[in-house]
């Protein structure tokens, strides 16, 4: 039984092993598009619906301190 895995950006099933990363974990790269990524990354990005919520959230001018517990977000993400 093998796991299949896809590349996130193109979708390619042709995956090879491109070593490891500082934090030890496998780190492969797609043959088609040349993208390294791992398997189950520690930092994902935040949905469009998190970031839709903020962005109304700003615009009630509610403190970023609030937000930031509110959405489960880091103060420094926030204000990136």
């Amino acid at each position: 039984m093998t796991i299949e895995m896809t590349c996130p950006t193109c979708g390619s099933h042709d995956i090879s092993k491109n070593g490891t990363t500082r934090r030890g974990k496998q780190n492969y790269k797609c043959r088609d598009c040349n993208r390294q990524f791992i398997e189950d990354p520690q930092w994902k990005p935040k949905d469009k619906d998190t970031r839709a919520f903020i962005d109304l959230l700003l615009l009630e001018k509610i403190p970023l301190a609030g937000i930031a517990r509110a959405t489960h977000v880091s103060e420094s993400w926030l204000q990136g």
